[in-house]
């Protein structure tokens, strides 16, 4: 009895764990197209005894950019198979708009090198093949002066961006950018704090969903004049983004958890900092910072702009991830723990039958 209770157990947690499998290519995001290639990539520097490549963060960004430029070009696009370099002669228009945004210095980017790669519904192996087999890729795979690396996908775009252990190609932050706006959003974040403790309400959590989608709302405003900032996205408004659920995708945010929340624009001249605060505080639109359900904020700016996104607990203001992932992982966890659960209890009486038979 005990034995026949064991294969069913394992039979159907063999059916579960298949089922999980079968599932999991529904809710697999781009990060996990991006982290097989980048474990692809790796195994082959490893077979030709060169070093792993080491994630750059600048270049993951630069990577992101670019491959968010090329989703709507044609897989027949000639920047497909295309090693590109980071000079004023490069094909790609928006490069230095990119380079700013990810903070990074022109001066340390001339050496690195940007490989896109257009392969429908990026089937893994074909993307793999085409990086490590295509000639003008694999010469920069295998030359031992890049060490860092970035990607980035969007659609049927893939984005490697590699960087080298030498100044012209290490991707390194302009200091002075990055400083300044990191400051600002900071002085923001601090200010909001201040006000809410002076109405003996709890201080704001930082939140990393919401400020990424702040900062890819502020780069969508960053041309347009300060006339336009004199208005505010309440819950219920549809966005006036027209790219808002592009953004919030790239964010890895579920659209159904920015419902309540609140996306908050101001443009001031150089981002002077008492001037941003007192557009907060001291509007009519300063009912949300009283507002204690508004737990967390996320911030970006650009330019003369600056962008709060207010986030709630409820998780229709949540900004959380996509719940597809947590679902299935969820479902898979709990059949799992069920069948666990009957195998402990047909176990234990099975035990107490032998025992019986043995007395």
């Amino acid at each position: 009895m005990a034995s026949l209770t064991k294969l069913s157990f394992f039979f159907f947690f063999f059916v579960i764990a298949h089922a999980f499998v079968l599932l999991s290519p529904l809710v697999q995001s781009s990060d996990k197209d991006e982290d097989s290639l980048l474990q692809g990539i790796n195994s082959y520097r490893t077979s030709l005894n060169l070093p792993a490549l080491v994630k750059n963060g600048n270049a993951g960004c630069l990577a992101d950019e670019i491959a968010d430029d090329m989703e709507d070009q044609p897989c027949s696009s000639p920047t497909n198979g295309a090693n590109i370099l980071a000079t004023s002669q490069t094909p790609l228009a928006n490069l230095p708009k990119h380079l700013g945004k990810c903070k990074i210095d022109a001066n340390s980017a001339s050496d690195g090198v940007i490989l896109p790669v257009c392969v429908p519904k990026l089937v893994p192996t074909l993307v793999l093949t085409n990086y490590t087999h295509q000639p003008q890729f694999a010469k920069y795979l295998n030359d031992t002066k890049f060490t860092g690396v970035g990607l980035g996908s969007e659609d049927d775009w893939m984005v490697v961006v590699l960087a080298s252990n030498t100044p012209t190609g290490s991707l390194a932050n302009a200091a002075s950018s990055l400083v300044s706006a990191v400051d600002e959003e900071d002085d923001l974040f601090q200010g909001l704090n201040s006000f809410r403790k002076s109405a003996n309400l709890p201080e704001f959590k930082k939140n990393d969903n919401a400020a990424c989608l702040a900062d890819e709302l502020a780069d969508e405003l960053e041309d347009q004049p300060c006339s336009s900032a004199h208005y505010i996205i309440e819950p219920g408004n549809l966005p006036r983004f027209p790219s808002f659920e592009k953004l919030v995708k790239k964010c890895h945010i579920d659209i159904n958890t920015t419902t309540a929340a609140i996306i908050w624009p101001v443009c001031v001249p150089d981002l002077d900092e008492d001037l941003v605060l007192n557009n907060y505080t001291h509007s009519h639109s300063s009912k949300y910072l009283n507002d204690s359900k508004y737990s967390g904020v996320g911030i970006g700016s650009e330019d003369d702009w600056i962008v709060a996104v207010l986030t709630t607990d409820a998780e229709s203001g949540s900004f959380s991830g996509g719940a597809a992932t947590l679902g299935a992982i969820g479902m898979f966890q709990y059949m799992a723990a069920v069948l666990l659960g009957l195998f402990l209890k047909d176990n234990e009486e099975s035990v107490r039958e032998e025992k019986k038979r043995g007395d």
